[in-house]
């Protein structure tokens, strides 16, 4: 380790409130260190920020539509300086996504319409599937302490949400970032409710999203071995 690197990151734990003896004692220290990630796509020029249409899946529960669209709207308006426009999500042309992606005489108009330098759309899917079956568990009798292993039946179910993401330039409607984000847990179906799951599958893609247009900062730990 260099000597420069050694006196930063001393610095560091001093103003962590380490004792500097502890580090110079010779002893391993572990030290968390944020380091700045720049945003993966590159938003010089992009001020106006229209959020939506989706192509969805339909659920009895909710409009899941609506609700991406007001989960990344208010992301984004919380953590970056970009005008995020208000107006309700745009209806898309009835066309699988990676025609979608091709549209880019829809994404001009649509941008001329409301006045939007970047479209943020895509395609939102929240499936469910049941996970019901056997599982294996461990019981103790209550009147001899003994430990056996039974198998007993559980209603489950498994969700899913998996979000597509483009990113179209208004100017020319030109495609300009795309990903995909997948999430998906399963539940005791008695214990669960559908609504609560979306928003908290959804919760999980929010660093992913917001590293691709905000910059953000990972946390890394560093050992310090010093003499």
């Amino acid at each position: 380790m260099s000597s420069r690197l050694v006196v930063a990151l001393l610095v560091i734990l001093a103003q962590m409130g380490w004792p500097a003896g502890l580090a110079m004692a010779g002893r391993p220290v572990t030290v968390r260190i944020q380091l700045p990630m720049e945003a993966r796509l590159d938003t010089a020029g992009y001020r106006r920020i229209l959020v939506g249409g989706f192509l969805h899946n339909d659920s009895p529960v909710m409009d899941i539509e609506k609700e991406i669209v007001r989960v990344l709207r208010k992301d984004l308006d919380k953590n970056s300086d970009f005008l995020i426009l208000a107006d309700p999500p745009p209806s898309l042309p009835e066309q699988r996504l990676e025609d979608l992606k091709k549209n880019a005489a829809f994404f001009m108009a649509l941008a001329e319409e409301f006045r939007a330098d970047l479209i943020i759309s895509g395609q939102i899917l929240f499936t469910t599937v049941d996970q019901s079956g056997f599982v294996q568990g461990e019981f103790i009798s209550p009147t001899t302490g003994r430990r056996t292993i039974r198998s007993y039946y559980v209603d489950r179910t498994g969700y899913t949400l998996k979000l597509d993401l483009i990113f179209v330039r208004g100017s020319d409607g030109q495609l300009v970032y795309d990903t995909s984000f997948v999430q998906d847990m399963i539940l005791n179906t008695d214990e669960s409710d559908p609504l609560s799951v979306f928003f908290d599958l959804a919760e999980r893609f929010h660093d992913s999203y917001l590293g691709i247009m905000v910059p953000r900062s990972r946390t890394e730990i560093r050992y310090l071995f010093t003499q």
